[in-house]
């Protein structure tokens, strides 16, 4: 029988956390050690009150045809617009990392091989969201932690977690 050859399924690696644990620190490291794809949910988010819309239709047109070992693809968030940008394509390979609040659900965890929840003391996240984003973000902030607070009671993130790391 002839036919399109499927990659096989690969080792999926999510990272989750609340804005400023070392998410995104450790993704890129990670990703780089294991010659991994890696893919940032802060580029598919629908704006700051977008976080379940944003994670979830990347679930659906990214995460579940990359873990079937098929092209993902997702919208990419325009946040100086704050409307839908570009489509983003991404290839199957053997290791996928994404890491992203949020990104740790029932479903996300069925396709997924690993799952790291990070997490900092509260004065460090503070002051690393001080620093990264030089107060520009500061008022935003509690209606998103809002959002990673109801993920966090709905999809309890933290418990089903493969490993948690304290940075």
């Amino acid at each position: 029988m002839f036919g399109t050859a499927q990659l096989p399924k690969p080792h999926i690696i999510l990272i989750d956390g609340k804005s400023g644990a070392g998410k995104t620190h450790l993704a890129v490291r990670l990703a780089a050690a294991l010659d991994a794809t890696l893919v940032h949910l802060d580029d598919g988010y629908h704006g700051w009150r977008g976080l379940a819309a944003g994670r979830d239709a990347m679930f659906e047109t990214f995460m579940m045809p990359i873990a079937l070992g098929q092209q993902g693809r997702f919208r990419a968030w325009d946040w100086k617009h704050d409307v839908a940008g570009d489509f983003v394509d991404v290839q199957p390979s053997n290791i996928v990392v994404v890491e992203g609040c949020g990104v740790s659900t029932p479903s996300s965890r069925e396709l997924a091989s690993t799952v790291l929840w990070v997490e900092c003391d509260e004065p460090i996240r503070s002051e690393r969201l001080a620093v990264r984003d030089r107060g520009e973000f500061t008022s935003l902030y509690n209606a998103w932690d809002a959002q990673v607070d109801e993920h966090i009671a709905s999809n309890d993130p933290i418990s089903t977690a493969t490993v948690i790391v304290h940075t």
